[in-house]
């Protein structure tokens, strides 16, 4: 089992990579698909900060109740980059608090361990850093950036730990239409390979091409 510390260290990790990618966004390719098939890359960026939005107020102890309809709709204004740091600070520095660790922060389904919590975030922001990462692959990426989708699952443990604890928990996932059913791969796929599978999503992911 790993520790808070360990389990703050992942969540930095995987923020960081989604960072990454936010900021090698090319200006003309807001509008580009995603993997996630109803996202293009404005919504899933703005998905990743809403999520990060509720952090906060959620390890402060409120519900949502309290927080009401605050951070719906686009939050990402004139300046995503700039919007999705300032929320990703906010969101690492009521991390940082220790005494967080101990609450159940009360989620959409009720209350929730934080290590728990945690490891949701980290695995959204792992997963989704490789649909941004491959969409922009395909937009073009600027001359000179060297950051990719091949990057995303470089970190074999983060890799390791979040699709074996992913794979115990999927199938109630799945009920709720949160992951759509596994895409089948090779038996000797990588590890992150088999991870962006079991998450329903195809390896080999291009953008739909327009109806000619």
């Amino acid at each position: 089992m790993l520790s808070a510390t360990e389990r703050r260290e992942w969540l930095d990790w995987a923020m960081d990579i989604f960072d990454i990618q936010v900021r090698a966004v090319p200006e003309n390719a807001w509008d580009a698909p995603t993997p996630c098939r109803d996202w293009n890359v404005r919504a899933l960026v703005n998905h990743l900060t809403v999520e990060h939005l509720w952090v906060p107020p959620l390890l402060a102890g409120l519900t949502r109740e309290d927080i009401g309809r605050r951070f719906d709709g686009d939050q990402l204004g004139t300046d995503p980059v700039s919007v999705w740091s300032a929320t990703a600070r906010q969101s690492r520095a009521a991390w940082n608090r220790q005494d967080v660790w101990a609450r159940s922060p009360v989620l959409s389904f009720g209350p929730t361990p934080a290590d728990e919590y945690a490891f949701q975030l980290t695995a959204d922001l792992l997963l989704h850093s490789w649909d941004l990462a491959r969409a922009v692959d395909e937009a073009g990426r600027l001359p000179g950036d060297s950051t990719s989708a091949r990057t995303v699952g470089s970190n074999r443990d983060l890799v390791r730990w979040v699709q074996h604890t992913l794979a115990r928990q999927i199938d109630a996932w799945r009920v709720v239409g949160i992951f759509a059913d596994p895409v089948t791969v090779p038996p000797d796929a990588d590890e992150w390979t088999r991870l962006v599978a079991l998450s329903g999503r195809s390896p080999n992911w291009h953008p739909p091409q327009p109806a000619s």
